[in-house]
């Protein structure tokens, strides 16, 4: 079992995150130097070093802890279950999104890592194809890929324009969006 951890260490990284966070809305990574961060969030250097070896681990170890959250997200919600209907699974993420929308527009922003964006596009493929292999019982790989690739890049485009836009809509309304569009395309707008 894990220990847990301690609540200073907890308000130590988080301020770090958003300090990195508002850093990345600006520049690269490889602009942002630790002195900059521990300087923005006014913290001695000597404690970032107590918790990452530089700036690189720390995003590494931020984007291993989303993408366990993530996986967590999709874990919860059962393939019957999606079969039925996409706004559980949905509304789970968008409100993680929420809770988030500092990190997440940082990572999914123009200075955010692609690396980071694969590896999440791969864990939602996964999820994907495993229960639309199910759903559909003679599903062709290839226009599954394809199919994907169409509704995933919707889906970050989504996601990018409701954070870039100030979150105007709730997680809730903004989940019921895209299970409506993942499902009917278009046809929302009529």
């Amino acid at each position: 079992m894990e220990k847990p951890v301690d609540r200073r260490v907890r308000k130590t990284k988080n301020q770090l995150r958003q300090g990195l966070a508002r850093l990345m809305l600006k520049k690269s990574l490889k602009e942002i130097t630790v002195k900059e961060l521990t300087d923005l969030v006014d913290m001695n250097r000597g404690t970032f070093y107590l918790h990452y070896r530089d700036i690189y681990d720390m995003v590494e170890k931020i984007e291993d802890t989303i993408m366990t959250e993530f996986q967590r997200i999709l874990d919860s919600v059962s393939d019957e279950e999606l079969s039925r209907s996409l706004l559980p699974l949905f509304s789970r993420i968008y409100a993680y999104l929420a809770e988030n929308a500092d990190l997440c527009a940082a990572f999914l922003g123009e200075n955010g890592d692609i690396t980071f964006l694969e590896r999440l596009k791969g864990l939602v493929h996964d999820k994907c194809f495993q229960t639309w292999e199910k759903k559909y019982e003679h599903i062709d790989a290839r226009q599954f890929e394809y199919f994907y690739a169409f509704i995933i890049s919707g889906h970050i485009g989504l996601i990018q324009t409701w954070l870039d836009t100030g979150m105007k809509e709730s997680p809730e309304e903004i989940a019921a969006l895209a299970a409506e569009l993942s499902l009917h395309g278009g046809q929302f707008l009529e």
